[in-house]
């Protein structure tokens, strides 16, 4: 950032020289400057983090804390070594231990070791309120039962790619009617998806044109399974199919002109098995 505002001084400081030469027309030079910055490409490498103990122990995690297994760090490990030669502007994650770790560890391994790691809260989890550490198993049924299904395996079989929104707008629905009966309030309660699907939009937006003033460039950006799909149902594309997020998954997004465009394919494996056969 440092660079971009001295890059910015320097290119005023000689427009406003050269304009008083020419006779003091000086505002007309400066726009192909802030036009040439909207057409600079942003690649973000939307990553899901490495197995967490939640995941082993089946548990509902949204908002919770829980770290990552050896498992999970090593597969880690491999995103890095696979993402080497990829040189990240910055990283971004959400505030949870899970996705710092995988995005520190991720860095170190790829040659970014020396890139700060940015955390917000806009891209954790989608939170559950009062199912928070629930056993995924035990709360199935229930999740199911808020559009007439019989069992959570039927309900993710007939809604498709509208599985991941739904679910997270069936613990919003049950939560909001307190249903575990907790005296959670308001504000601590399970999100709806399209609140998740906002602080995400927002979030990844932001880091584009943040990125783009600053010359574009590659962004490592680490979130979780249901938040990056409840997103990437939100984009205009054929490729979304609403299929679960493997750990340390990749999906490329390109942003360039105002528009994000997913390259290649989503939830990519490509970059940890490149990691993990290297290292072998």
């Amino acid at each position: 950032m440092l660079n971009l505002v001295n890059k910015h001084f320097g290119i005023k400081i000689v427009t406003t020289f050269a304009g008083l030469l020419a006779g003091g027309v000086i505002f007309g030079s400066q726009a192909p400057t802030t036009q040439a910055s909207s057409n600079k490409t942003v690649t973000i490498y939307l990553t899901r983090h490495g197995e967490t103990t939640g995941n082993v122990m089946s548990r509902v995690q949204g908002s919770s804390d829980f770290p990552l297994t050896k498992n999970g760090i090593e597969v880690a490990n491999d995103l890095g070594n696979g993402l080497k030669g990829v040189h990240f502007k910055s990283a971004y994650t959400g505030n949870l231990t899970r996705q710092e770790v995988t995005a520190d560890h991720a860095l170190d391994h790829s040659g970014n070791d020396q890139v700060k790691i940015h955390t917000t809260k806009n891209l954790r989890e989608g939170g559950y309120g009062s199912f928070e550490g629930d056993s995924i198993q035990a709360d199935n049924n229930k999740i199911a039962g808020v559009y007439g299904y019989a069992n959570g395996d039927e309900f993710m079989k007939q809604t498709g790619k509208d599985y991941w929104n739904k679910l997270q707008n069936a613990y919003y629905k049950l939560d909001q009617e307190n249903s575990q009966n907790t005296k959670l309030a308001k504000s601590d309660r399970a999100e709806s998806s399209t609140q998740v699907q906002n602080r995400m939009q927002k979030e990844l937006t932001h880091i584009a044109k943040t990125t783009q003033k600053d010359g574009g460039g590659n962004v490592l950006v680490v979130s979780s399974g249901m938040s990056i799909n409840e997103y990437l149902s939100t984009l205009n594309t054929k490729k979304y199919t609403g299929a679960p997020l493997k750990n340390a998954a990749v999906t490329k997004l390109v942003y360039k002109n105002g528009h994000f465009t997913i390259h290649g394919a989503i939830g990519s494996l490509h970059y940890v098995n490149k990691g993990a056969d290297e290292t072998k």
